[in-house]
């Protein structure tokens, strides 16, 4: 009885032994499977993209200059009301064609002068029935007709304002002085070389405490730039207003223009 115990142990033990072996084996070949796979595609690959060796600082440079605008931006426009929409639409238009007849006899060009915005709406009035409630009772309509007036002649603010006012106009919205698209292209182009030398006099002197020189450039990034415009506070939207603004001073100031590099350059030991 006691050989009979002894037998099936020793098979058992031989048994779990052999499984043990087979498993082990079969985790070697699927590791070694597995890293024939990361030597062969991935390893190469990492050492090609992501060079260990490889030293890099990345700066970024900026350079200014100022320039005078070139464009001159008025918007300004007429508002009517009437009982009707249709008498308050004629009213307006009436004005309105004044208006740009006015601004084209006095040498603004018509495919200079485009329609901003345009709003008709109705117009309410709150009145207190016999019961005190209040009560929305219609009483008329508002049209209001926006013009947007650009052009070269940088100086002549004033002059399209009292035009405008004269002949009708009894909203002034905005005065704006920027650079035409043209200008600020070949101002920001100009830039770009000096943006360029900035970034590397900043790595340069980052470099120097750490004992490493500039030995090449890995990329070059331009940022484009939105550049301020100059916008007078004036604005008017009734006629009493709108009337004590004829003729006056309007000047453009100079504006600033920036353009921003993004440069990495290779870097090793002096």
């Amino acid at each position: 009885m006691d050989n009979r115990i002894n037998f099936a142990v020793v098979v058992g033990v031989i048994l779990v032994l052999a499984f043990a072996v087979t498993l082990t084996q079969t985790e070697k070949q699927a590791i070694s499977q597995d890293s024939d796979v990361i030597t062969d595609e991935l390893i190469t690959h990492w050492l090609e993209k992501y060079d260990p060796s490889e030293q890099t600082i990345s700066v970024t440079g900026s350079a200014t200059s100022s320039s005078s605008p070139d464009t001159l931006i008025v918007i300004l426009g007429v508002e009517s009301e009437a009982k009707t929409a249709n008498e308050s639409l004629s009213k307006n238009s009436n004005s309105l064609n004044s208006v740009i007849s006015s601004l084209t006899n006095s040498g603004i060009s018509k495919d200079s002068i485009q329609t901003s915005n345009f709003t008709i709406y109705p117009l309410y009035d709150s009145i207190k029935d016999s019961n005190g409630n209040y009560q929305q009772i219609l009483i008329g309509y508002r049209v209001s007709n926006i013009l947007s007036i650009q052009t070269d002649k940088i100086d002549s603010a004033g002059d399209i304002i009292d035009s405008a006012v004269s002949s009708g106009a009894n909203r002034v919205d905005n005065v704006s002085f920027q650079l035409s698209d043209d200008k600020l292209q070949k101002v920001s182009d100009d830039l770009i070389a000096d943006a360029i030398n900035d970034a590397k006099q900043k790595a340069e002197k980052a470099l120097v405490p750490l004992k490493q020189k500039i030995v090449g450039v890995k990329s070059v990034v331009l940022h484009d730039n939105m550049t301020p415009y100059h916008e007078s506070s004036m604005r008017a939207s009734f006629d009493g207003f709108a009337e004590s603004m004829k003729s006056a001073p309007i000047l453009s100031g100079d504006e600033e223009i920036r353009t921003d590099v993004s440069v990495v350059f290779y870097i090793s030991q002096e």
